[in-house]
C-alpha cells in the first residue's frame, strides 16, 4: 500500500495564540478551584438554620388585672406577631419593592442583582451599594453580624440564604423580615410599635 506523507499546517501566530488560551484556561480552572474551596470552607463553618423552626422574636409582655383588662405591657423591642396572610398587600408590595423585587422570582439569592452591585462597586472603589435579598437580610440578621462588611460575612449570607431559600416558604421568610427592629416603615417607627 502505499503511504502519504502526513501534511500538517503550522501557523506562525498559532503557538502564540495556544499559549495564550492555555494560560487563560489555566487561570481560569485556579479561580474556579480557589471559588470553589472557599465556599466549602465557608460552607463548614455556617451555623444551623434549624433554630429557624423554632425562632420566636421577642414580643410585649402583657399584664392583665382578674377582671380582663390589661394592667401593664413590658418590652424591649415593642413587637406584634403578624402572620403573612394578615400583612396587608400594600406593606408586601411597598417592602418588597424597596427591600427585594425579585422576592418571588429568585432562590434566596438575586445573582444578576449581586453582580451589578460587584460591578458598580468595582467603578467607584467603594461599598457602594449592596445585593441583599430579603432571605439573606433575613440569615445576616439571625446567624451573623451584620456590622461586619467582610466578603466572608457576605459569601455566608448568600450560602445561609440559599438554604434557608430551599427549606422554608417564602411567606415565612417575609413574615421574620417585617418583625426585624431595625426595619422602619414609617416615620422612624418599625412595624411592631405601637
Amino acid at each position: 500500500m502505499l503511504s502519504l506523507p502526513q501534511i500538517t499546517l503550522r501557523l506562525r501566530g498559532f503557538k502564540l495564540i495556544d499559549r495564550v488560551a492555555i494560560a487563560f484556561l489555566l487561570l481560569c480552572a485556579i479561580a474556579l478551584g480557589a471559588a470553589c474551596g472557599l465556599l466549602f470552607v465557608y460552607a463548614s463553618d455556617l451555623p444551623e438554620i434549624r433554630s429557624l423552626e423554632t425562632y420566636r422574636p421577642n414580643v410585649v409582655t402583657e399584664i392583665y388585672a382578674d377582671d380582663g383588662q390589661m394592667v401593664a405591657s413590658f418590652a424591649l423591642q415593642r413587637r406584634v406577631l403578624m402572620t403573612y396572610e394578615q400583612c396587608p398587600k400594600i406593606l408586601f408590595s411597598a417592602v418588597t419593592s424597596i427591600e427585594d423585587q425579585h422576592f418571588e422570582d429568585h432562590w434566596g439569592v438575586d445573582f444578576p442583582r449581586v453582580a451589578g452591585a460587584a460591578y458598580r462597586n468595582i467603578l467607584k472603589h467603594r461599598k457602594a451599594e449592596g445585593a441583599s435579598t430579603i432571605t439573606m437580610q433575613l440569615a445576616g440578621n439571625l446567624f451573623l453580624d451584620r456590622s461586619d462588611r467582610s466578603f466572608r460575612r457576605k459569601a455566608e449570607e448568600m450560602l445561609l440564604g440559599l438554604q434557608i431559600e430551599r427549606r422554608h416558604q417564602l411567606s415565612l421568610e417575609f413574615e421574620y423580615h417585617i418583625l426585624r427592629p431595625d426595619l422602619e416603615l414609617i416615620d422612624g417607627h418599625s412595624l411592631g410599635e405601637r
